[in-house]
């Protein structure tokens, strides 16, 4: 008979249980350790993210703003360069200029010798063998010395040099003397050799006389036919008179403000595609009011005539024999452009708009509608007074008008009401963390439905986050299973060491799924917890992003609707001549 074998197990079933509460034990720690060092890496994750956002914000800004401190730095030199190569080129011309106010002064004074006029006059005349100033000196200093035949070939030679700048020297000379008759015969000589649709910027100079009535009523006649004839001729040309629009359509646009993306900062950020031709609208319409302040000071401005005509004179002079020459233009424009550059500090769009509506005064010739537009609008690069300027401008006046009703068209019609409201993943804190779905709202939703349409997005996307950190109790099943092959594996060695093994694997099992189970409740009890938080800043930034849409429509409206008042100031010029039925209408 075989002998029974009794078994005790109390001695394995103590161990197992000890060992496994050592294993827990240890497991416990460990999961810890790993929870807290994973949130600690999630946490510098997160923080490390903001940073290098703010990071790349900040290295593009410094990026725009090197770049144009680079192109102010880049103009200074240029500028620097090219004001030494026009003295190097044109800086006797600038000496026989200086020379000349001198030598009239001299003339009028009396308290220089005709030697010492004669002898400057004609070195100045070997020094620049081309420039028209010289010979017209040595023609005056000769009639004043009563050498007749020295003076006619001079002058002769001064005319053939440039027929318009002698003829106009001599005009003013000779009103500076008083003798009026000779001054106009010298003016039909200047208007004679006019181009109407090639004036040389000198002809500033005339619609500066003439708006004072500075050479006699007969040259104000003349003048008045003559100019009245030309501008009659030139605005048969439609694209005479376009060109003249689309100029003051440049003027108004010079006058735009700049509007930051920071002004409306919730706007602009969730409306990033829309969000340019808003604020592009705004820009062109805070033009307005800027017209009307500009160009109500200039039509109130204090334009009575000089007490003193003569001192008008010697400033037409001065004005005259110190412009500078036609072949200087070019680096004088690349001057222009450089100091625009520097203006705007180192913005290459605005200096460049800066520059082309400043260097169209700087052309060589022009028409006579072009020139009166260049004199209304950029009096100062024309020598212009206040008074010629208001006198161009009511000639402008139709161009002007015009251009106000384009320029409000163009940018009305390009304007945008309702924007689209983008929440993506990046518009919040909490977007980024728990990797917002996305939702689109535009602006003429009502906000209780975009609301609502929010937190339906936040539900979907904090639902899918705690599906993915739910505990599933198939996380149960794939371990035992992975535990029973190995009992079953280690049993067919021996049948003790695989109960063992089964009991053992099924403890650990049950305390990893135990452990694993209250991660996952606390994941999802956070995800709940933090939800409501989410909701409520995304909410805020919605709802701020719409009274900033309400604000910048309302700001539009009212810089829009200056466009009447700015009729208004251009209807009532003061200098503009209406005929009767005009009057009465």
């Amino acid at each position: 008979m075989s002998q029974q074998m009794s078994v005790d197990f109390g001695p394995v079933i103590r161990a197992v249980r000890e060992t496994i509460t050592d294993v827990g034990v240890e497991l416990s720690r460990d999961i810890t350790r790993v929870d807290n060092r994973v949130g600690q890496v999630a946490q510098d994750l997160t923080l490390t993210t903001t940073e290098l956002r703010e990071l790349k914000a900040a290295f593009e800004e410094y990026v725009q703003q090197a770049a144009r401190v680079a192109a102010v730095q880049q103009s200074e030199t240029r500028v620097v360069n090219l004001k030494a190569e026009l003295d190097r080129q044109y800086g006797h011309y600038s000496t026989v200029r200086r020379t000349s106010v001198g030598l009239l002064q001299a003339f009028d004074v009396g308290n220089v010798s005709r030697a010492v006029t004669s002898q400057i006059s004609e070195e100045l005349m070997l020094q620049t063998p081309r420039y028209w100033l010289a010979p017209a000196l040595v023609g005056l200093a000769a009639w004043a010395n009563h050498d007749q035949e020295m003076s006619e070939k001079s002058v002769q030679e001064a005319y053939a040099r440039d027929r318009a700048k002698t003829s106009l020297l001599f005009t003013i000379i000779l009103r500076r003397q008083g003798r009026l008759e000779a001054a106009t015969r010298w003016l039909k000589h200047y208007l004679d050799a006019q181009d109407p649709s090639r004036l040389g910027r000198e002809f500033a100079i005339i619609l500066e006389a003439t708006s004072y009535n500075a050479f006699g009523p007969a040259a104000q006649q003349l003048m008045s036919q003559r100019l009245s004839l030309w501008v009659t001729q030139l605005r048969n040309n439609e694209e005479i008179v376009e060109q003249q629009i689309i100029r003051w359509m440049g003027e108004i646009g010079s006058q735009s403000e700049q509007v930051t993306p920071s002004s409306f900062e919730n706007l602009s950020s969730l409306a990033r595609k829309d969000w340019p031709r808003l604020q592009t609208q705004l820009e062109a319409a805070s033009a307005l009011p800027v017209m009307i302040d500009k160009y109500s000071a200039i039509s109130k401005a204090d334009a009575q005539l000089p007490t003193i005509l003569e001192d008008l004179m010697d400033d037409l002079v001065d004005r005259l024999v110190t412009e500078y020459d036609e072949e200087e233009l070019p680096l004088r424009r690349e001057v222009l452009y450089h100091e625009s550059v520097i203006e705007e500090m180192g913005d290459i769009a605005l200096a460049r708009q800066r520059a082309t509506q400043l260097q169209q005064a700087l052309d060589e010739t022009t028409d006579a509608v072009s020139m009166q537009t260049n004199t209304a609008v950029s009096p100062e690069l024309l020598g212009a007074s206040t008074q010629t300027q208001r006198v161009a401008i009511g000639a402008a006046q139709s161009d002007f008008r015009a251009a106000v009703g384009r320029y409000c068209a163009a940018y009305r019609q390009a304007s945008i009401r309702d924007l689209e409201l983008h929440f993506d993943r990046e518009h919040t804190e909490y977007a980024r963390k728990f990797e917002f779905e996305g939702c689109t709202i535009t602006t003429d939703t009502e906000e209780a439905v975009g609301i609502d349409r929010l937190r339906s997005a936040w539900d979907r996307t904090v639902a899918a986050a705690i599906e993915k950190v739910r505990f599933n109790n198939s996380w149960y099943t794939t371990r035992a299973i992975f535990v029973v092959v190995a009992a079953v594996v280690i049993g067919l060695i021996n049948p003790v060491y695989g109960l063992a093994a089964a009991l053992i694997g099924a403890g650990i099992v049950w305390y990893l799924g135990d452990q694993e189970s209250k991660k996952s409740a606390a994941a999802v009890a956070a995800l709940e917890a933090s939800k409501d938080k989410a909701i409520e800043v995304s909410v805020a930034k919605y709802r701020n992003a719409i009274a900033e849409h309400v604000d910048a429509l309302l700001v539009y409206r009212v810089l829009d609707a200056q466009e009447e008042d700015l009729l208004r100031v251009i209807d009532t010029w003061p200098t503009v001549q209406h005929t009767d039925e005009e009057v009465s209408a």
